[in-house]
């Protein structure tokens, strides 16, 4: 049996019978008193049998009113602690039941899936015995692995020969190429006639039969040994890849040298040609519109009146800035500053066409 069915079954019950007899006590000892205090010849002593059956019912009475109230208390608290644990229930309850909602929550989610199934794959098999590791070893630079890639130079080196003669090497189709060259068809190139020089521009004094001499120094010229290719070397650029430029946009050209005009072919066995006095050099010197006029030097930079007399640059600013302090420069976008000094911190100070302060150095940059 718990401690509330006790205490509601036999304490309390019991606590108000005790509490109905002394009611019916208390009734019978207050009628004796009131006799015995009418009959006694001593009324003091009667009073004072009086006074102490009064002072025992009373404390009768308080003890068994303290012994019910306190089994009434116990009977709260045994409530509250049950009133307590049916609250935790009801919560914890609660919370099964959010538990299994989520559940079927989750599974009803899980029935909306497709299920994904994975292939097998064949397992990793690790090797039984690992191949030891090669040694590091340093391979040597080989400087001349790339000779062969790109386009070599022509060597136009040779010399005359002793004999007075030209002389010519057969010049074989099938050289091929380097392997890593780009290549164009051979073609046999044509000798390029130099512009004329227009006769409106020629002054009266200069020597006409210089410029009539010109095509045959150029013919003699053109007989010089041409240079032997070298058979890595790629093939001289077709003759097409030439452009003359207009004879009436270009200027008077220069003293021609042997060694500028492209020879001319020569077949492919060993020939020998008769030998030609060489002309006298071509000199055209004399020709007043083969230098340009001289420009007139340009006029020394003019002095603004508000400047200083010693600077260390003038700056031209890049953005426009206005003052914060006093001591500063306001200014626009264009303006020019002789700066009279720089700080460290970035700062400068410099002179204006109107005021005089201190700037910013990076709104500014040298003006040249």
């Amino acid at each position: 049996m718990s401690e509330f069915q006790q205490l509601m079954q036999d304490s309390i019950p019991s606590a108000r019978d005790v509490l109905q007899e002394n009611y019916s006590n208390l009734l019978k000892v207050a009628d004796y008193c009131d006799s015995n205090y009418e009959q006694a010849q001593d009324k003091r002593k009667a009073l004072e049998e009086t006074m102490a059956f009064t002072v025992q019912s009373l404390a009768s009475v308080t003890y068994q009113i303290n012994n019910l109230a306190r089994n009434i208390l116990k009977i709260f608290d045994l409530q509250t602690t049950h009133l307590q644990q049916v609250e935790a229930n009801v919560c914890s309850i609660e919370q099964v039941i959010e538990m299994h909602k989520e559940k079927v929550s989750r599974r009803e989610i899980g029935m909306l899936t497709v299920c994904k199934t994975f292939p097998p794959y064949q397992k990793i098999i690790y090797p039984k015995k690992l191949e030891p590791l090669q040694p590091y070893y340093r391979k040597p630079l080989d400087f001349s692995t790339l000779d062969d890639i790109g386009h070599g130079i022509k060597d136009q080196s040779t010399q005359l020969a002793k004999t007075g003669t030209l002389s010519r090497r057969s010049i074989k189709s099938s050289a091929g190429l380097s392997p890593g060259t780009l290549g164009r068809s051979q073609k046999v190139l044509e000798a390029i006639p130099p512009p004329l020089i227009p006769e409106g521009h020629l002054s009266s004094a200069s020597s006409l039969s210089s410029i009539s001499n010109l095509p045959e120094a150029l013919n003699s010229t053109s007989m010089k040994e041409p240079s032997e290719p070298d058979p890595s070397l790629p093939p001289p650029p077709e003759a097409d890849d030439f452009l003359l430029p207009s004879q009436t946009d270009f200027l008077p050209p220069p003293p021609v040298q042997a060694e500028d005009v492209l020879p001319l072919p020569y077949p492919e066995s060993d020939l020998d040609f008769p030998t030609f006095p060489l002309p006298p050099s071509l000199d055209i010197s004399n020709c007043g519109l083969l230098k340009p006029p001289l420009l007139p030097p340009p006029p020394p930079p003019e002095k603004l009146s508000w400047a200083p007399d010693t600077y260390l640059e003038k700056v031209v600013t890049l953005y426009p800035y206005v003052q914060k302090k006093d001591d500063e420069l306001s200014f626009t976008e264009g303006v020019i500053i002789y700066v009279t000094r720089k700080y460290s911190n970035g700062w400068c100070e410099g002179v204006t066409s109107d005021a005089e302060g201190l700037f910013p150095g990076n709104y500014t940059e040298p003006l040249h």
